[in-house]
């Protein structure tokens, strides 16, 4: 709260408040005006681009990289119809950085971009789809937020799954002792499972079709899933990659009937992503009862 002494003090606070909402309203149109009088270019592609930078000599990603992005894409009538900010990832959706089969793919703009740049792309209609119009376009932000060379991102990742395997052989040897459930065995992928109730002799095999209820638990036995709750048992065909790679094959442990445990390591698990409920590098506890 101001408390003003006397009319000349009053005078001099409205003279710096005018000039104060002056100087705003000049910049407010002059940023815009900055923003929309950068040019058009073009690829080779055919692909018009801008592109919004600090520092245009920065290192640019080759493909090869590892790169982390956000995208959105929007159609001729300015709809979102694509927004990777939807896998909730905070430092990006990652993707290794390859060249398209197609002949212009927006993809080929981060190869223009530093990290932290920005662009705006439009792609005719006509070159994305087959029957679309030359007059009409698709539009897309792009935000390289980081990239890595492929043999920096590669060692990497090397000394990370190697970090990882000791963390979660200690995180699943103090889940079976604090669960006392020393009669769990390892596989040769690296579960660990354990039968509790044995039902027929009919085994799961490879391309079979199988059911089934599970309870799904971090090892802190935080739930991510549960099938009961949802009164809707879940079935998939063994060897398809239609589940993690833990579950696909752990499951051919059981037999139609069996109620167990099926301990997943991360790394045949969700990995290094974060899904849902289950946070990156999480090891993944599934009580199964196989229903058929």
């Amino acid at each position: 709260m101001f408390f003003i002494k006397n009319k000349n003090e009053c005078f001099i606070l409205q003279r710096k408040m005018h000039r104060f909402i002056f100087i705003i309203l000049f910049l407010i149109p002059l940023g815009v005006f900055s923003f929309c009088k950068k040019k058009w270019s073009k690829t080779p592609s055919g692909i018009y681009y801008k592109i919004y930078t600090n520092d245009t000599s920065k290192a640019k990603p080759v493909y090869g990289d590892h790169i982390w992005m956000h995208l959105r894409k929007y159609s001729p009538k300015e709809k979102e119809i694509f927004n990777t900010r939807i896998f909730d990832a905070a430092k990006g959706v990652e993707m290794d950085y390859k060249r398209s089969d197609k002949n212009a793919d927006v993809t080929e703009i981060f190869s223009l971009l530093g990290k932290g740049d920005s662009a705006l792309v439009k792609i005719s209609a006509a070159i994305l789809d087959s029957n679309g119009s030359k007059k009409k376009y698709y539009s897309f932000w792009m935000n390289l937020i980081d990239f890595k060379t492929k043999d920096v991102y590669g060692t990497e990742k090397k000394a990370h799954y190697q970090q990882q395997l000791v963390l979660d052989s200690l995180s699943i040897a103090d889940y079976i002792n604090k669960h006392d459930i020393h009669q769990a065995q390892q596989d040769e992928y690296g579960n660990w499972f354990l039968i509790q109730q044995h039902g027929t002799e009919k085994s799961v095999k490879e391309n079979d079709s199988v059911t089934i209820h599970y309870v799904g638990k971090l090892t802190n036995n935080n739930q991510f899933d549960n099938s009961y709750d949802r009164k809707q048992p879940f079935s998939f065909i063994v060897g398809k990659k239609q589940v993690i790679e833990g579950l696909d094959k752990g499951i051919r442990h059981f037999y139609v009937g069996d109620k167990g445990i099926l301990i997943i390591p991360s790394r045949l698990g969700y990995g290094d992503k974060e899904v849902g409920k289950i946070p990156s590098n999480s090891v993944l506890i599934f009580e199964i009862e196989v229903l058929k």
